[in-house]
């Protein structure tokens, strides 16, 4: 299994365009609770405009294979790389990771060129003040990251670094780390063919991270589904059915656990997560509190 740290700040731009235009998980970030409010605020209406009516995310979503291969790490290059590439190219290198079900964007050639105006104009109007604080950060959480520990033990390095993440059963031969600082604290996967993509979260303080587990654990529900997986994994279908709850509480009560890196998550090819208690994170809040 090749194993690669994706060392690009376009990534994270890409990345907090993708989180302006979803708005998923935003009360779960460690960003501001008012990003968004914030964020629209400061870009101009034509670009929230432009946001908002773009039809979807799906050239973005794969554009990250591009990034990967872009010569550059700064957004300026990526941006002039991906321009001038040849289209045959970049059909080439989008190929081996579309699918029936995530098939080749349509006229790739202009969607191309709607990608790069929009990030583009989000780089100028909301990342570029923003960069010189986040750029060194991402790069210390990129050298943090042991390469040779995670060939010798990728697994169970990969589920460390993502705070959660069991990737050893989908049988990928690609597999692609990036720090992110807007997703912080969660880790996000995207599975292509193959290949999995795999975000995890700049590290935060020691303050930040001991609030994030106990705040987790101070709710009765919460101690219940931890309780439930001890033994077993349970698909998010049977905490539902076992928890008697609302798919919305029990979303909502999964999410806090998974910021705080209280589950296993084992992503299937089934597109369902199988969810496990990791007790490893109880001897990291006594390892937090030694040391708060």
């Amino acid at each position: 299994m090749n194993i690669k740290v994706l060392d690009s700040i376009a990534y994270e731009v890409l990345l907090s365009l993708s989180l302006y235009k979803r708005q998923t998980h935003l009360k779960y970030l460690a960003i501001s609770k008012d990003w968004y409010e914030e964020t629209k605020r400061k870009i101009s209406k034509g670009l929230d405009k432009e946001i908002t009516e773009l039809e979807d995310l799906h050239f973005e979503d794969l554009s990250v294979h591009l990034i990967q291969h872009c010569p550059y790490n700064n957004f300026k290059g990526y941006h002039l790389w991906l321009s001038e590439l040849p289209l045959g190219e970049m059909y080439e290198l989008l190929a081996p990771y579309v699918s029936e079900k995530r098939g080749m964007p349509v006229d790739l050639d202009r969607r191309r060129k709607k990608h790069l105006l929009i990030l583009s104009k989000w780089y100028q109007e909301y990342f570029i003040d923003i960069e010189e604080m986040i750029s060194p950060i991402l790069t210390h959480n990129i050298k943090n990251v042991v390469l040779a520990s995670l060939n010798e033990h990728p697994f169970s390095e990969i589920e460390t670094i993502t705070q959660g993440f069991n990737i050893e059963n989908l049988r990928v031969t690609e597999v692609v780390l990036a720090p992110t600082w807007h997703f912080r604290p969660l880790s996000l996967i995207d599975i292509f063919n193959e290949k999995a993509v795999l975000t995890y979260p700049c590290l935060m303080s020691v303050r930040d991270e001991t609030l994030l587990i106990t705040k987790a654990l101070a709710e009765d529900k919460r101690l219940q589904i931890l309780s439930s997986m001890k033994e077993e994994s349970k698909t998010f279908t049977e905490l539902v059915q076992l928890m008697g709850m609302t798919k919305g509480n029990i979303h909502h009560h999964l999410l806090l656990l998974r910021s705080a890196g209280l589950l296993r998550i084992t992503p299937t090819r089934q597109d369902y997560f199988l969810y496990n208690f990791r007790h490893c994170r109880v001897n990291d809040l006594s390892n937090l509190l030694l040391n708060f």
